[in-house]
């Protein structure tokens, strides 16, 4: 096989990192308190589920990557579509209702939407790290037209903003990719960073020291808030972790499965992170009552090898309490990205990027 020099390499890392979006050995803050994982082989033991595709007739998804419900309504986050990001649906029976987030170099469209969450009943903010500021639309609804309501432009020093969730409607925390810190908090509607939160949790201290870019970049996350507020989850890209934070003290417990205890990756002479490991998660969800994760595991080396024939996703689901204890996991029959589950209705839904109905849900699905 021939390999990549490296400047490939670094140019199909920062391709991973818009594109891949992308436990379990207890440990407390000074990792002193070691518990029971979960092994490869218990993770085959897993219950199946299979998916059921939901044929969506007035939507072309080119790379549905989030799944973000509010109440009667759900807005699938498409990263590659050629027209608009975000898609409004009636929920659960998926009737289209709007678009909105339009592509484009205009004022008032988006170069690269990299993440939307909500921001009230009818409200959501969308991410653009390449114009470097978020955005705000009203009247996602049924009946209504979504509309443009303001442009917050985010403080330069919140250099690659691939990721954002609110912490009320005045503050939202974005990654902090400089790699000073972990995250920013960000003033709304100012796009002021309000104060740098927690180091970079890594043992390495000399890379985090020589190279704060690619130790950031290493150590990628998806996160969430727990609906209160009172704690926040990520579960690392390149590695099988989760760390909970508690917001109020910065206390953090951190899960780490048997094989990856820290993002593992290469510093190349430029400065960038080249993953050498694993890609883990994709998605997570936060709950009132669990905390959900999507995971894949397979090595870099061996994607390599697979060429045009990768799938992306995960296929090992997770639920977790907000303690960090594993309460159940199953395997599923496709690669999914993103996740979605209906406490109430007890339904498991997924997008598969790697489909032409990119929508899925899981039928046998029961929550523990």
């Amino acid at each position: 096989m021939k390999t990549m020099n490296e400047k490939q390499l670094s140019s199909w890392m920062s391709a991973c990192m818009l594109v891949l979006l992308v436990s379990v050995c207890l440990f407390s803050c000074d990792q002193k308190n070691a518990c029971a994982e979960v092994s490869r082989s218990q993770a085959d033991d897993y219950p199946l589920l299979e998916s059921v595709e939901i044929p969506i007739d007035t939507v072309l998804f080119r790379y549905a990557t989030y799944f973000r419900v509010q109440g009667d309504k759900v807005v699938i986050f498409d990263l590659h579509n050629a027209d608009y990001f975000c898609h409004t649906f009636s929920y659960p029976d998926f009737k289209y209702i709007s678009s909105f987030a339009k592509r484009g170099e205009g004022p008032d469209e988006h170069l690269i939407a990299d993440n939307v969450r909500w921001a009230g009943e009818e409200e959501m903010w969308v991410l653009d790290n390449n114009k470097n500021r978020m955005t705000r639309y009203s009247g996602i609804a049924r009946g209504k037209t979504p509309k443009l309501e303001e442009h917050v432009k985010l403080e330069q020093a919140l250099m690659r903003a691939y990721d954002f969730d609110m912490y009320n409607m005045k503050q939202v925390v974005i990654p902090d990719y400089s790699g000073e810190k972990r995250f920013s908090w960000v003033n709304l509607p100012s796009g002021k960073i309000h104060h740098k939160w927690m180091d970079i949790p890594m043992e390495n201290k000399t890379i985090r020291e020589k190279s704060p870019y690619a130790a950031a970049a290493g150590w990628r996350s998806f996160f969430s808030f727990t609906p209160d507020r009172k704690r926040l989850v990520t579960v690392n890209q390149f590695a099988d972790r989760m760390d909970i934070y508690r917001v109020d003290n910065g206390m953090m417990k951190t899960f780490i499965g048997p094989e990856n205890q820290e993002p593992r990756f290469d510093v190349t002479s430029r400065g960038d992170a080249i993953p050498s490991g694993s890609i883990c998660h994709y998605d997570v969800q936060v709950t009132d009552r669990y905390i959900y994760t999507i995971y894949d595991g397979r090595r870099f080396k061996d994607i390599m090898k697979e060429k045009g024939l990768y799938k992306q996703g995960g296929k090992l689901f997770r639920i977790y309490t907000h303690d960090g204890k594993l309460v159940k996991g199953y395997r599923l029959d496709r690669f999914i990205a993103g996740i979605y589950v209906d406490e109430a209705t007890g339904m498991l839904y997924g997008l598969d990027v790697n489909a032409d109905e990119q929508i899925v849900k899981f039928p046998q699905f029961r929550l523990p």
